[in-house]
Protein backbone atom coordinates (compact mmCIF):
# COMPACT_ATOMS: atom_id res chain seq x y z
CA UNK A 1 0.00 0.00 0.00
CA UNK A 2 1.35 3.01 -1.08
CA UNK A 3 1.38 6.59 0.54
CA UNK A 4 -1.48 7.64 -2.20
CA UNK A 5 -3.48 4.99 -1.33
CA UNK A 6 -2.95 5.55 2.35
CA UNK A 7 -4.21 9.13 2.22
CA UNK A 8 -7.86 7.75 -0.05
CA UNK A 9 -8.35 5.28 2.51
CA UNK A 10 -7.68 8.06 5.24
CA UNK A 11 -10.49 10.16 4.05
CA UNK A 12 -12.86 7.60 2.95
CA UNK A 13 -12.60 6.27 7.18
CA UNK A 14 -13.33 9.98 8.34
CA UNK A 15 -16.28 10.55 5.88
CA UNK A 16 -17.78 7.52 6.77
CA UNK A 17 -17.46 7.58 10.59
CA UNK A 18 -18.91 11.36 10.86
CA UNK A 19 -20.96 10.92 7.88
CA UNK A 20 -20.15 14.38 6.41
CA UNK A 21 -22.67 14.81 3.51
CA UNK A 22 -20.82 15.55 -0.23
CA UNK A 23 -22.00 17.84 -2.63
CA UNK A 24 -22.07 17.80 -6.10
CA UNK A 25 -22.77 20.80 -8.00
CA UNK A 26 -23.49 20.49 -11.48
CA UNK A 27 -23.85 23.64 -13.81
CA UNK A 28 -26.46 24.58 -15.26
CA UNK A 29 -25.53 24.63 -19.03
CA UNK A 30 -29.07 25.67 -19.88
CA UNK A 31 -29.43 28.13 -22.39
CA UNK A 32 -31.12 31.72 -20.99
CA UNK A 33 -32.50 34.25 -22.47
CA UNK A 34 -29.93 37.49 -21.71
CA UNK A 35 -30.40 41.34 -22.30
CA UNK A 36 -28.11 40.77 -25.47
CA UNK A 37 -30.98 38.45 -27.26
CA UNK A 38 -34.12 40.57 -26.91
CA UNK A 39 -34.61 42.80 -29.91
CA UNK A 40 -35.62 46.38 -29.38
CA UNK A 41 -36.25 49.52 -30.95
CA UNK A 42 -37.09 52.97 -29.95
CA UNK A 43 -40.23 54.55 -30.76
CA UNK A 44 -40.88 57.72 -29.53
CA UNK A 45 -40.30 57.90 -25.66
CA UNK A 46 -40.69 53.82 -25.27
CA UNK A 47 -38.37 51.04 -25.82
CA UNK A 48 -39.85 48.19 -27.52
CA UNK A 49 -39.51 44.98 -27.59
CA UNK A 50 -40.67 41.93 -30.01
CA UNK A 51 -42.60 39.37 -28.23
CA UNK A 52 -45.41 36.52 -29.46
CA UNK A 53 -48.24 38.36 -30.89
CA UNK A 54 -46.87 41.67 -31.20
CA UNK A 55 -44.61 44.24 -28.85
CA UNK A 56 -43.58 44.39 -25.43
CA UNK A 57 -43.10 48.08 -24.10
CA UNK A 58 -39.52 46.89 -22.75
CA UNK A 59 -38.31 50.51 -21.15
CA UNK A 60 -39.47 53.97 -20.47
CA UNK A 61 -37.72 57.25 -19.33
CA UNK A 62 -37.35 57.50 -15.55
CA UNK A 63 -38.11 61.47 -15.71
CA UNK A 64 -41.83 60.77 -17.39
CA UNK A 65 -44.66 62.35 -15.30
CA UNK A 66 -47.07 60.35 -17.24
CA UNK A 67 -47.85 57.62 -19.69
CA UNK A 68 -50.27 57.05 -22.34
CA UNK A 69 -49.36 54.09 -23.82
CA UNK A 70 -50.68 53.22 -27.50
CA UNK A 71 -52.61 50.33 -28.79
CA UNK A 72 -49.95 49.64 -31.57
CA UNK A 73 -46.11 50.13 -32.44
CA UNK A 74 -44.87 49.95 -36.01
CA UNK A 75 -48.36 47.85 -36.56
CA UNK A 76 -47.81 46.18 -34.03
CA UNK A 77 -50.32 45.44 -31.08
CA UNK A 78 -49.18 46.52 -27.63
CA UNK A 79 -49.43 43.53 -25.81
CA UNK A 80 -47.15 43.12 -22.98
CA UNK A 81 -45.97 45.44 -20.04
CA UNK A 82 -42.15 44.15 -19.46
CA UNK A 83 -40.50 42.83 -16.23
CA UNK A 84 -39.16 45.79 -14.60
CA UNK A 85 -40.58 48.55 -16.90
CA UNK A 86 -41.40 51.28 -14.68
CA UNK A 87 -39.33 50.12 -11.89
CA UNK A 88 -38.73 53.23 -9.76
CA UNK A 89 -40.25 55.88 -11.96
CA UNK A 90 -40.78 57.74 -8.99
CA UNK A 91 -41.71 60.54 -11.18
CA UNK A 92 -44.76 58.95 -12.97
CA UNK A 93 -47.60 60.03 -11.50
CA UNK A 94 -50.45 58.64 -14.41
CA UNK A 95 -50.40 55.46 -16.85
CA UNK A 96 -53.36 54.75 -19.49
CA UNK A 97 -52.63 51.39 -20.88
CA UNK A 98 -53.71 49.93 -24.01
CA UNK A 99 -56.46 47.86 -24.98
CA UNK A 100 -54.30 44.95 -26.02
CA UNK A 101 -52.33 44.51 -23.03
CA UNK A 102 -52.86 40.76 -21.92
CA UNK A 103 -49.71 40.72 -19.12
CA UNK A 104 -48.05 43.19 -16.83
CA UNK A 105 -44.69 41.58 -15.87
CA UNK A 106 -42.93 40.89 -12.66
CA UNK A 107 -42.02 44.64 -10.68
CA UNK A 108 -43.43 46.56 -13.73
CA UNK A 109 -44.67 49.77 -11.65
CA UNK A 110 -42.60 48.78 -8.54
CA UNK A 111 -40.86 51.99 -6.93
CA UNK A 112 -43.21 54.34 -8.80
CA UNK A 113 -43.96 56.44 -5.41
CA UNK A 114 -45.89 59.09 -7.29
CA UNK A 115 -48.31 56.86 -9.06
CA UNK A 116 -51.49 58.00 -7.92
CA UNK A 117 -54.41 55.67 -9.56
CA UNK A 118 -54.23 52.69 -12.43
CA UNK A 119 -57.15 51.14 -13.98
CA UNK A 120 -56.05 47.88 -16.21
CA UNK A 121 -58.08 47.44 -19.22
CA UNK A 122 -60.36 44.52 -19.85
CA UNK A 123 -57.83 42.59 -22.02
CA UNK A 124 -55.30 41.77 -18.79
CA UNK A 125 -55.38 38.29 -17.80
CA UNK A 126 -52.06 37.73 -16.16
CA UNK A 127 -49.97 40.46 -13.55
CA UNK A 128 -46.52 39.58 -12.27
CA UNK A 129 -45.19 39.81 -8.81
CA UNK A 130 -44.77 42.82 -7.18
CA UNK A 131 -45.96 44.89 -10.00
CA UNK A 132 -47.17 47.73 -7.96
CA UNK A 133 -44.99 47.28 -5.12
CA UNK A 134 -43.83 50.18 -3.08
CA UNK A 135 -46.30 52.49 -4.95
CA UNK A 136 -46.28 54.81 -1.51
CA UNK A 137 -48.76 57.18 -3.25
CA UNK A 138 -51.30 54.61 -5.22
CA UNK A 139 -54.70 55.31 -4.44
CA UNK A 140 -56.79 53.36 -6.28
CA UNK A 141 -56.69 50.11 -9.10
CA UNK A 142 -59.21 48.76 -11.00
CA UNK A 143 -58.12 44.84 -12.17
CA UNK A 144 -59.68 43.54 -15.21
CA UNK A 145 -62.29 40.45 -15.31
CA UNK A 146 -59.66 37.70 -16.50
CA UNK A 147 -57.46 38.08 -13.44
CA UNK A 148 -57.60 34.76 -12.07
CA UNK A 149 -54.43 34.83 -9.71
CA UNK A 150 -53.29 38.06 -7.28
CA UNK A 151 -49.29 37.07 -7.09
CA UNK A 152 -46.98 37.46 -4.39
CA UNK A 153 -46.64 41.07 -3.01
CA UNK A 154 -48.71 42.49 -5.96
CA UNK A 155 -49.72 45.75 -4.18
CA UNK A 156 -46.79 45.18 -1.51
CA UNK A 157 -46.86 48.34 1.17
CA UNK A 158 -48.89 50.55 -0.95
CA UNK A 159 -49.46 52.54 2.00
CA UNK A 160 -52.22 54.95 0.92
CA UNK A 161 -54.72 52.09 -1.38
CA UNK A 162 -57.73 52.92 -0.38
CA UNK A 163 -59.75 50.81 -3.39
CA UNK A 164 -60.07 47.88 -5.02
CA UNK A 165 -62.12 45.75 -6.89
CA UNK A 166 -62.06 41.93 -6.85
CA UNK A 167 -62.76 40.53 -10.02
CA UNK A 168 -64.91 37.86 -10.48
CA UNK A 169 -62.54 35.32 -11.96
CA UNK A 170 -60.30 35.55 -9.22
CA UNK A 171 -58.85 32.34 -7.62
CA UNK A 172 -56.26 32.95 -5.14
CA UNK A 173 -54.51 35.61 -3.83
CA UNK A 174 -50.82 35.50 -2.87
CA UNK A 175 -48.17 36.00 -0.41
CA UNK A 176 -47.77 39.62 1.18
CA UNK A 177 -50.47 40.75 -1.81
CA UNK A 178 -51.38 43.95 -0.15
CA UNK A 179 -49.20 43.79 2.86
CA UNK A 180 -48.84 47.08 4.95
CA UNK A 181 -51.81 48.39 2.92
CA UNK A 182 -52.74 50.57 5.72
CA UNK A 183 -55.92 52.61 4.59
CA UNK A 184 -57.38 49.26 2.80
CA UNK A 185 -60.76 47.81 3.78
CA UNK A 186 -61.20 45.18 0.66
CA UNK A 187 -64.69 44.76 -0.72
CA UNK A 188 -66.35 41.29 -0.20
CA UNK A 189 -64.57 38.24 -1.68
CA UNK A 190 -65.75 36.82 -4.94
CA UNK A 191 -67.60 33.06 -4.59
CA UNK A 192 -64.92 31.52 -6.78
CA UNK A 193 -61.79 32.64 -4.14
CA UNK A 194 -60.25 29.35 -3.10
CA UNK A 195 -56.91 30.65 -1.64
CA UNK A 196 -55.66 33.39 0.80
CA UNK A 197 -51.89 33.79 1.16
CA UNK A 198 -49.50 33.69 3.83
CA UNK A 199 -49.37 37.52 4.86
CA UNK A 200 -51.87 38.32 1.86
CA UNK A 201 -53.48 41.47 4.26
CA UNK A 202 -51.20 42.11 7.23
CA UNK A 203 -51.03 45.45 8.80
CA UNK A 204 -54.11 46.69 6.97
CA UNK A 205 -55.55 48.50 9.57
CA UNK A 206 -58.64 49.39 8.11
CA UNK A 207 -59.90 45.51 7.75
CA UNK A 208 -63.09 45.45 9.62
CA UNK A 209 -63.94 42.10 8.54
CA UNK A 210 -62.53 38.48 7.64
CA UNK A 211 -65.67 36.99 6.02
CA UNK A 212 -64.97 34.45 3.86
CA UNK A 213 -66.69 32.65 0.86
CA UNK A 214 -67.62 28.92 1.17
CA UNK A 215 -65.42 28.38 -1.38
CA UNK A 216 -62.34 28.94 0.17
CA UNK A 217 -60.48 26.26 1.35
CA UNK A 218 -57.33 27.30 2.35
CA UNK A 219 -55.96 30.95 4.51
CA UNK A 220 -52.07 31.00 4.90
CA UNK A 221 -50.27 31.91 7.74
CA UNK A 222 -50.32 35.65 9.39
CA UNK A 223 -52.94 36.22 6.38
CA UNK A 224 -54.88 39.24 9.18
CA UNK A 225 -51.57 39.77 10.71
CA UNK A 226 -52.14 43.05 12.91
CA UNK A 227 -55.76 43.62 11.68
CA UNK A 228 -56.53 45.31 14.60
CA UNK A 229 -60.19 46.69 13.67
CA UNK A 230 -61.23 42.76 12.89
CA UNK A 231 -63.74 41.38 16.11
CA UNK A 232 -64.67 38.57 15.37
CA UNK A 233 -64.25 35.58 12.91
CA UNK A 234 -66.24 32.36 11.58
CA UNK A 235 -64.67 29.40 10.68
CA UNK A 236 -66.13 28.40 7.62
CA UNK A 237 -67.77 24.36 7.21
CA UNK A 238 -65.71 23.56 4.08
CA UNK A 239 -61.95 25.33 5.75
CA UNK A 240 -59.76 22.67 6.75
CA UNK A 241 -56.73 24.52 6.60
CA UNK A 242 -56.33 27.72 8.57
CA UNK A 243 -52.90 29.06 8.39
CA UNK A 244 -50.74 29.76 11.92
CA UNK A 245 -50.67 33.11 13.62
CA UNK A 246 -53.38 34.39 11.04
CA UNK A 247 -54.69 36.57 13.37
CA UNK A 248 -51.32 37.47 15.50
CA UNK A 249 -52.06 40.75 16.90
CA UNK A 250 -55.72 41.62 16.39
CA UNK A 251 -56.35 42.75 19.72
CA UNK A 252 -59.90 43.75 18.87
CA UNK A 253 -60.59 39.85 18.37
CA UNK A 254 -62.29 38.45 21.12
CA UNK A 255 -64.12 35.71 19.96
CA UNK A 256 -63.50 32.79 16.94
CA UNK A 257 -67.09 31.01 15.78
CA UNK A 258 -67.28 27.86 13.54
CA UNK A 259 -69.69 27.06 11.21
CA UNK A 260 -71.63 23.75 12.00
CA UNK A 261 -70.31 21.00 10.19
CA UNK A 262 -66.42 22.07 10.21
CA UNK A 263 -64.78 18.27 10.40
CA UNK A 264 -61.33 20.11 11.87
CA UNK A 265 -62.46 22.68 14.15
CA UNK A 266 -64.00 23.54 17.37
CA UNK A 267 -65.15 26.57 19.63
CA UNK A 268 -65.62 26.72 22.99
CA UNK A 269 -66.36 29.99 24.98
CA UNK A 270 -64.55 32.17 21.70
CA UNK A 271 -61.11 29.79 22.00
CA UNK A 272 -60.66 27.64 18.60
CA UNK A 273 -59.64 24.21 18.73
CA UNK A 274 -59.24 21.40 16.76
CA UNK A 275 -58.01 17.65 16.35
CA UNK A 276 -61.15 16.79 18.59
CA UNK A 277 -60.26 19.11 21.08
CA UNK A 278 -56.81 17.68 22.11
CA UNK A 279 -55.13 21.25 20.11
CA UNK A 280 -55.83 24.38 21.34
CA UNK A 281 -55.08 26.34 18.72
CA UNK A 282 -55.99 29.70 18.99
CA UNK A 283 -56.99 32.18 22.23
CA UNK A 284 -58.50 35.48 20.66
CA UNK A 285 -55.77 37.76 21.98
CA UNK A 286 -59.21 40.52 22.17
CA UNK A 287 -60.78 38.57 24.72
CA UNK A 288 -60.92 40.52 28.08
CA UNK A 289 -60.81 37.65 30.64
CA UNK A 290 -57.71 38.02 32.87
CA UNK A 291 -58.04 34.00 34.13
CA UNK A 292 -58.29 30.80 31.53
CA UNK A 293 -58.38 27.41 31.94
CA UNK A 294 -57.08 24.84 29.32
CA UNK A 295 -59.93 22.16 29.34
CA UNK A 296 -59.28 18.92 30.03
CA UNK A 297 -57.86 16.33 26.95
CA UNK A 298 -56.28 19.75 25.58
CA UNK A 299 -52.46 17.72 24.84
CA UNK A 300 -51.14 20.85 22.34
CA UNK A 301 -50.99 24.31 22.97
CA UNK A 302 -50.53 25.23 19.38
CA UNK A 303 -48.30 27.85 18.07
CA UNK A 304 -48.48 31.77 19.49
CA UNK A 305 -52.53 30.14 20.29
CA UNK A 306 -51.82 33.57 23.01
CA UNK A 307 -49.67 35.64 21.54
CA UNK A 308 -50.25 39.22 23.09
CA UNK A 309 -52.88 38.21 24.84
CA UNK A 310 -52.80 40.92 27.03
CA UNK A 311 -55.39 40.66 29.49
CA UNK A 312 -54.62 37.24 30.60
CA UNK A 313 -52.90 37.19 34.11
CA UNK A 314 -53.32 33.58 34.88
CA UNK A 315 -53.42 30.18 33.44
CA UNK A 316 -54.15 27.04 33.94
CA UNK A 317 -53.06 23.94 32.35
CA UNK A 318 -54.84 20.40 32.19
CA UNK A 319 -52.96 17.43 33.22
CA UNK A 320 -53.28 15.77 29.95
CA UNK A 321 -51.07 18.68 28.63
CA UNK A 322 -47.58 17.37 26.60
CA UNK A 323 -46.56 20.40 24.74
CA UNK A 324 -46.46 24.05 24.68
CA UNK A 325 -45.65 25.33 21.06
CA UNK A 326 -43.63 28.08 19.75
CA UNK A 327 -44.22 31.67 20.90
CA UNK A 328 -47.54 30.40 22.62
CA UNK A 329 -47.84 32.32 25.44
CA UNK A 330 -45.35 35.17 23.90
CA UNK A 331 -46.04 38.85 24.47
CA UNK A 332 -47.99 37.65 27.52
CA UNK A 333 -47.22 40.77 29.28
CA UNK A 334 -49.55 40.29 32.34
CA UNK A 335 -48.96 36.35 33.28
CA UNK A 336 -47.23 36.35 36.93
CA UNK A 337 -46.78 32.63 37.17
CA UNK A 338 -46.75 29.31 35.71
CA UNK A 339 -47.35 25.45 36.73
CA UNK A 340 -47.03 23.12 34.29
CA UNK A 341 -48.46 19.34 34.67
CA UNK A 342 -46.63 16.47 35.26
CA UNK A 343 -46.49 15.07 31.36
CA UNK A 344 -45.88 18.14 30.04
CA UNK A 345 -42.42 16.95 28.08
CA UNK A 346 -41.51 20.06 25.43
CA UNK A 347 -41.27 23.44 25.70
CA UNK A 348 -40.96 25.12 22.28
CA UNK A 349 -38.76 27.80 21.22
CA UNK A 350 -40.10 31.04 22.40
CA UNK A 351 -42.75 29.73 24.18
CA UNK A 352 -42.86 32.16 27.05
CA UNK A 353 -40.68 35.06 25.57
CA UNK A 354 -41.46 38.75 26.80
CA UNK A 355 -44.00 37.45 29.47
CA UNK A 356 -42.63 40.96 31.41
CA UNK A 357 -44.10 40.01 34.78
CA UNK A 358 -43.17 36.29 34.97
CA UNK A 359 -41.73 36.01 38.50
CA UNK A 360 -42.26 31.72 38.86
CA UNK A 361 -41.87 28.97 37.08
CA UNK A 362 -42.40 25.25 38.00
CA UNK A 363 -41.50 22.99 35.76
CA UNK A 364 -42.53 19.04 36.13
CA UNK A 365 -39.62 15.51 36.32
CA UNK A 366 -41.25 14.56 33.10
CA UNK A 367 -39.56 17.72 30.66
CA UNK A 368 -37.72 16.46 28.42
CA UNK A 369 -36.63 19.48 26.76
CA UNK A 370 -36.93 23.91 26.61
CA UNK A 371 -36.45 25.45 23.23
CA UNK A 372 -34.15 28.60 22.50
CA UNK A 373 -35.29 31.78 23.66
CA UNK A 374 -38.35 30.23 25.56
CA UNK A 375 -38.26 32.53 28.69
CA UNK A 376 -36.10 35.25 26.93
CA UNK A 377 -37.40 38.82 28.42
CA UNK A 378 -38.63 37.64 31.73
CA UNK A 379 -36.92 40.09 33.64
CA UNK A 380 -39.10 39.44 37.04
CA UNK A 381 -37.62 35.57 36.86
CA UNK A 382 -34.77 35.27 39.30
CA UNK A 383 -34.75 31.58 39.34
CA UNK A 384 -35.56 28.40 38.20
CA UNK A 385 -35.19 24.46 38.72
CA UNK A 386 -34.28 22.20 35.86
CA UNK A 387 -35.85 18.70 36.44
CA UNK A 388 -33.15 16.51 36.12
CA UNK A 389 -34.63 14.48 33.22
CA UNK A 390 -34.44 17.90 30.91
CA UNK A 391 -31.67 16.67 28.55
CA UNK A 392 -31.49 19.54 26.44
CA UNK A 393 -32.17 23.57 27.09
CA UNK A 394 -31.60 25.69 24.04
CA UNK A 395 -30.05 29.05 23.53
CA UNK A 396 -31.00 31.83 25.81
CA UNK A 397 -33.87 30.01 27.41
CA UNK A 398 -33.20 31.46 30.83
CA UNK A 399 -32.10 34.46 32.48
CA UNK A 400 -31.88 37.01 29.80
CA UNK A 401 -33.13 39.87 28.56
CA UNK A 402 -32.83 41.75 25.08
CA UNK A 403 -31.42 44.59 27.13
CA UNK A 404 -30.01 48.21 25.73
CA UNK A 405 -26.52 46.85 24.51
CA UNK A 406 -26.12 46.63 20.89
CA UNK A 407 -23.24 45.17 18.79
CA UNK A 408 -20.74 47.35 16.38
CA UNK A 409 -23.65 47.21 13.65
CA UNK A 410 -26.75 47.88 15.83
CA UNK A 411 -27.95 44.65 16.58
CA UNK A 412 -29.03 44.13 19.98
CA UNK A 413 -26.83 41.69 22.49
CA UNK A 414 -28.22 39.60 25.18
CA UNK A 415 -27.97 41.32 28.03
CA UNK A 416 -27.80 38.39 31.69
CA UNK A 417 -30.48 39.28 33.85
CA UNK A 418 -28.67 40.68 37.38
CA UNK A 419 -29.35 38.14 40.09
CA UNK A 420 -30.92 35.02 38.25
CA UNK A 421 -30.03 31.55 39.36
CA UNK A 422 -30.77 28.70 37.49
CA UNK A 423 -30.39 25.15 39.10
CA UNK A 424 -29.75 21.67 38.24
CA UNK A 425 -30.61 20.28 34.60
CA UNK A 426 -27.44 20.62 33.24
CA UNK A 427 -26.60 19.18 29.99
CA UNK A 428 -23.24 17.03 29.72
CA UNK A 429 -24.84 14.86 26.22
CA UNK A 430 -22.69 17.46 23.91
CA UNK A 431 -19.65 16.98 26.17
CA UNK A 432 -19.69 13.49 26.30
CA UNK A 433 -20.59 13.31 22.40
CA UNK A 434 -17.38 15.94 21.82
CA UNK A 435 -15.45 13.20 23.89
CA UNK A 436 -16.98 10.39 22.30
CA UNK A 437 -15.74 11.57 18.78
CA UNK A 438 -12.31 12.51 19.91
CA UNK A 439 -11.65 9.22 21.35
CA UNK A 440 -12.91 7.71 17.98
CA UNK A 441 -10.66 9.75 15.90
CA UNK A 442 -7.69 9.60 17.78
CA UNK A 443 -8.29 5.40 17.53
CA UNK A 444 -8.25 5.28 13.66
CA UNK A 445 -5.25 8.06 13.37
CA UNK A 446 -3.62 5.14 15.87
CA UNK A 447 -4.76 2.44 13.16
CA UNK A 448 -3.48 4.38 9.92
CA UNK A 449 -0.09 5.43 11.75
CA UNK A 450 0.70 1.88 12.54
CA UNK A 451 -0.21 0.69 8.88
CA UNK A 452 1.28 3.52 7.41
CA UNK A 453 4.62 2.97 9.95
CA UNK A 454 4.34 -0.50 8.48
CA UNK A 455 4.24 -0.02 4.98
CA UNK A 456 7.63 2.70 4.92
CA UNK A 457 9.47 0.00 7.23
CA UNK A 458 12.42 -2.08 5.16
CA UNK A 459 12.39 -5.52 5.00
CA UNK A 460 15.53 -5.82 7.96
CA UNK A 461 13.14 -3.76 10.33
CA UNK A 462 10.33 -5.92 9.24
CA UNK A 463 12.49 -9.20 10.24
CA UNK A 464 13.63 -7.74 13.28
CA UNK A 465 10.04 -7.14 14.56
CA UNK A 466 9.05 -10.39 13.46
CA UNK A 467 12.35 -11.85 15.71
CA UNK A 468 11.03 -9.84 18.52
CA UNK A 469 7.76 -10.83 18.44
CA UNK A 470 8.84 -14.65 18.33
CA UNK A 471 11.38 -14.26 21.74
CA UNK A 472 8.61 -12.64 23.06
CA UNK A 473 6.28 -15.00 22.77
CA UNK A 474 8.93 -18.15 23.89
CA UNK A 475 9.54 -16.07 26.75
CA UNK A 476 6.11 -15.85 27.63
CA UNK A 477 5.37 -19.86 26.86
CA UNK A 478 8.69 -20.26 29.23
CA UNK A 479 7.06 -18.67 31.77
CA UNK A 480 3.75 -20.17 31.71
CA UNK A 481 5.68 -24.07 31.74
CA UNK A 482 7.84 -22.80 34.79
CA UNK A 483 4.51 -22.34 36.79
CA UNK A 484 3.15 -25.25 35.63
CA UNK A 485 6.04 -27.27 37.30
CA UNK A 486 6.10 -25.51 40.41
CA UNK A 487 2.36 -25.84 40.85
CA UNK A 488 2.45 -29.86 40.24
CA UNK A 489 5.90 -29.96 42.96
CA UNK A 490 3.54 -27.80 45.42
CA UNK A 491 0.85 -30.95 44.92
CA UNK A 492 2.92 -33.68 45.31
CA UNK A 493 4.22 -32.31 48.49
Amino acid sequence: MNLKKIAVFLTACLLMLFCIPVTVYAENTQNTQTSSDIKTYTDGSFTYAYVDGGVALYACDTSTLAVNLPDESNGRKVVEISDAAFYQCSKLEYVTLGKYIKKIGKHAFQGCTALKAVELPESVEEIGEYAFGSCTQLKEIKFSDKIRTFPEGLCFECIMLENINFPESLESIGLSAFYNCNLLNPPAFPDGLQKIGDYAFAFCYAVMSAELPPSVTEVGSAAYYGCINITEFTVPKQLENLGTLMFMGCSNLAEYKVEEGNPTYTVQDGVLYKDNMQTLYAYPCGKTDAVFTVPEGVTVIYDAAFFSALDLTEIHFPSTLQYVGAGAFEYCSGIKQITLPEGTEIIYENAFADCTSLSEVNLPESLKAIGNYAFYVCPALKEVTIPKNCKKIGDYAFGYTDGSETDEEGNPVPVRIEGFRQHGGKDYSKIIFSIAGILAFIVIVTILIKIIRKNQMTSEEHEEIIQADIKAEDAQYSKILDEMQNDEKQDKT
